[in-house]
């Protein structure tokens, strides 16, 4: 390759060691921004629980600096890998983990089937796309909200491939920037990817674990 390929991805740096590595061995241009801030809503749980179920890290790092999980929940899912890496990090090991993060409602269906009759607990965001909690009766589960997302945006230069983590930091990105036609496209999930669709941009690739490994895998093809 004669001129510098250069990606960006929708993360802070701290939390893509192995994409940073990769593109320092290739000499690729690495552009790593979130459009995200996260912010604390106090919030209280009306029923007592027997299961509980984070979507993201930032669930389980706002659920637990309000509260504590109750006695008699027997049942601790999360939507994949990443999260339950931050349940481990407080000491809480999870009973249920997604494998396929990308597809959250395939993992609901999953979650839904090892919950049984369970009443559970869904923290999640003020603005949640609900895709687990939608498949549970309004009468076997309580959804607290436990953070609120806001959305920065910023210029972004123009590169060879974008690797977008969330609707809202696609949101964020198209507040000032565009994506050329040439550029590979690439969504952290099926959420992500029917975002993207909406507002007009062309997909190449769809993680389906939602993991950093995936977007190596892609470019590993390329270079």
């Amino acid at each position: 390759m004669h001129n510098q390929q250069s990606i960006f991805i929708s993360r802070n740096r701290n939390e893509i060691n192995a994409l940073i590595e990769f593109c320092t061995t290739h000499n690729i241009d690495l552009i790593t921004h979130s459009f995200l801030t996260f912010e604390e809503v106090s919030f209280s749980i009306k029923e007592s629980y027997e299961a509980i179920f984070f979507g993201s890290p930032r669930a389980v790092k706002f659920f637990f600096s309000q509260h504590q999980l109750a006695k008699n929940c027997t049942i601790i899912g999360c939507i994949g890998e990443m999260t339950a890496e931050s349940l481990k990090a407080i000491g809480i090991e999870p009973t249920f983990v997604g494998q396929k993060a990308g597809n959250p409602s395939e993992v609901g269906q999953q979650f839904k089937n090892t919950a049984g009759s369970k009443r559970v607990l869904f923290p999640q965001a003020e603005n949640s796309n609900r895709s687990v909690s939608s498949l549970f009766p309004t009468d076997q589960q309580e959804e607290v909200t436990c953070y609120k997302t806001s959305t920065n945006s910023t210029l972004i230069p123009n590169c060879d491939y974008y690797v977008f983590t969330s609707p809202s930091n696609v949101e964020g990105f198209l507040k000032t920037n565009t994506i050329s036609s040439k550029a590979t496209v690439i969504a952290w999930g099926k959420t992500t990817e029917q975002y993207l669709i909406e507002k007009g941009i062309v997909v190449s690739h769809t993680l389906k674990e939602a993991r950093e490994e995936e977007v190596l895998e892609i470019l590993e093809t390329r270079y």
